[in-house]
Order: structure tokens, then sequence, then C-alpha cells
């Protein structure tokens, strides 16, 4: 089976090259391990390997809501954010859609049967959203936003934010807002209050960034109790392994992990950042976990790989080119590595 990729993270094909795994830049994750609590839960969740998982999730449901600060019928969860992405399309069955560029890939994808319209994100506006965008929602079934956006990490405020649902709901269109980045972006606001205001909003969040387990894939869907029902429906039943259903309410019982994880991403954030700026390269947006920028340098991710470095080249994002990376934020040690290899690379 052959398949494009068109991710970060593929850390597998690094290893069929080289012989060994990278310090993996290329896949924004929380540099914290997840509490201790989550690797409690992943050794006992063994001992029900033999049932089925909760077929409604309600304990997850629960600590969901409250986390989120809403009702546990407005909570849907999922095998990962990918998942909800892939499905909402169907379910609303979209002839025309709304997404931006350069965006998650998955959007697009998703959107395969329909006819999907891009709104560029220049470069001379430092890839924020322009007040025309909302022009642009005319005629449209669906509109996929990303806030923080991936890859430039700009944050979208709440006063926007709201201006798009109510556009999309004159238009009788429905407003995806994914949020898998918002908890780790320090002067992040999510729109999950606004759902009690707006039944064309879903909001998608994930687990797999906030608390560092992609590999363990939850997510969840917020929105009004219609849309959550309708998700829910659609979805297979027991997608949500036991282990990912024991790991997420672990790490929901940790309160202030998210905090401190905050506090640590914005520390060493600053480090990267000076260092990429005194090597002239060219940051842009960057609120979240990861950093955005452009460097003369076309093949860095190749020269990194020597390094034993896998970063994230963005060349194949819609609306970009050779360039353009993007580095998640990791642990000191791990970011002290990447600058030494930038140094040797810029000085010859």
């Amino acid at each position: 089976m052959s398949k494009n990729y068109t991710h970060g993270g593929d850390i597998y094909s690094y290893y069929e090259k080289y012989g060994s795994y990278p310090v993996d830049f290329s896949s924004s994750l929380n540099p914290l391990n997840a509490p201790l609590e989550v690797t409690n839960a992943y050794v006992e969740a063994y001992k029900y390997s033999f049932a089925y998982p909760p077929h409604d999730y309600k304990e997850l449901r629960e600590k969901i809501a409250e986390k989120e600060n809403t009702g546990i019928e407005n909570i849907c969860v999922s095998n990962g954010a990918g998942e909800l992405i892939r499905h909402i399309p169907v379910i609303f069955k979209p002839k025309n859609a709304l997404i931006t560029a350069p965006a998650f890939s998955e959007y697009k994808k998703s959107l395969s049967e329909c006819n999907v319209y891009e709104y560029l994100l220049k470069e001379e506006n430092n890839f924020l959203l322009g007040n025309d965008f909302l022009d642009n929602i005319a005629f449209k079934d669906i509109v996929f936003l990303t806030n923080p956006d991936n890859p430039a990490g700009n944050l979208i405020n709440m006063e926007y934010i709201e201006k798009t649902a109510e556009k999309c709901r004159k238009e009788n269109c429905v407003l995806v807002l994914d949020e898998c980045f918002i908890d780790l972006a320090e002067n992040g606001e999510s729109a999950v209050p606004l759902i009690k205001k707006y039944d064309n909003l879903i909001i998608i969040k994930a687990f797999t960034k906030t608390y560092s387990f992609a590999g363990i894939r939850l997510g969840y869907a917020v929105s009004c109790e219609k849309i959550t029902n309708m998700i829910d429906n659609m979805l297979p039943e027991w997608r949500v392994s036991m282990t990912a259903n024991m790991c997420g309410i672990a790490a929901l019982n940790d309160k202030s992990f998210i905090h401190s994880s905050i506090n640590y991403i914005k520390k060493e954030k600053e480090y990267l950042i000076n260092n990429f700026k005194s090597f002239s390269f060219t940051i842009y947006g960057s609120e979240a976990n990861y950093i955005f920028f452009y460097a003369d340098i076309f093949d860095l991710k190749e020269r990194l790989e020597k390094y034993n470095i896998l970063i994230r080249d963005c060349s194949n994002y819609n609306g970009l080119e050779k360039g353009y990376y993007r580095t998640a934020v990791k642990k000191h040690d791990d970011n002290e590595k990447l600058i030494n290899a930038l140094k040797e690379i810029l000085n010859g």
C-alpha cells in the first residue's frame, strides 16, 4: 500500500534511512511527560483488556465536561481529532467548503466530496486572517478554522471567532473550529462558551498535544447536544480503547499539569526564538508550543537529519514554499542540541 504522508512525526521513515530514531521536533507535542497518573492508568488498563470499554464513556465525558465548564451532553469522544475531521463532513454532506491555506492537510482530504475554496493567508500579513475572510463565507456549507493555526501558530481573538460563527449561522453554515493546540498557548482562549449561543459551532480538541500521548489516540468534540448526538451516532462503537479511556481520565485528574506545561514552554520557546533571531531566521506567529519560521536554507531539514534531528519542512503546505519550517518546543537538553546543530550548519 502506497500512501503520501503529509504530516510531521514520521520517525519510522527516519529510522529506515538512518538506523536510529531522531530527536523529533517535527511533531508539536507537550515537551513534558504526561502526569504519572497516566502511566499508572496505562498499566492498569491491561487488567481490563478482556472487556469492551464503557459504551457511553460517561466518566471520561464527565471529566472533559468539567474541564471545559460545559455539560456532559455537549461532549462526544473520538479516536483522536482526525476521526472527527474525517466524519463531520460525512454527517453534514456539504457542497461548498471554506478552509484557509496553509492549513492542516486533513481538512482538505476530509472534504474531497465537495467544492473546496481556500482563503490564502499571506506572508505580508504575517499569515493572519483578514476581515475579508468573512466575505468568503457566503454560499458555503461548512468552514474549517484552526486556533491557534497550524503551521503559523497565530491566535484568533474571540471577537473574530464570534463574528465568524455569526456569519456562518446567517449562511446556514457549520463552523468547525480546531482547538487542538489551544491548551498549550499562553494567551489562548477557547471558544467553548460560544456553543451556548451558536448551535452551528463544533469545537475539536485532543489529548494528543496537551498531554503528549499521540500514540494513545484520544480526541473529542464540543458542541450543542443535537450535533454531539449526530456525531456519536456516526462514529463506531467503542472507538476509544479502554487504554485511552483510562489514560484520559487520569490525565484530567491532574489540575496543575497544563499550567506547569505553559510556563515551561514559554521559557524554552523564548530560548529558541532568541537564538533563531540571532541566526536571522524570520519568526511568524508561534503563539503555541511550536515555532514557525523562514530560513534562507532550503535543505535545512536534510542537513539537520545528519545531527539526528527531525524538523517539519512546511513547503508541502498549500500556500508555502521552500524555506518555511516548523519546530516543536522540547525539553531544554533537546533544544540546546538543535541550537548547537544550527550553529554548526550556519558556521560551515
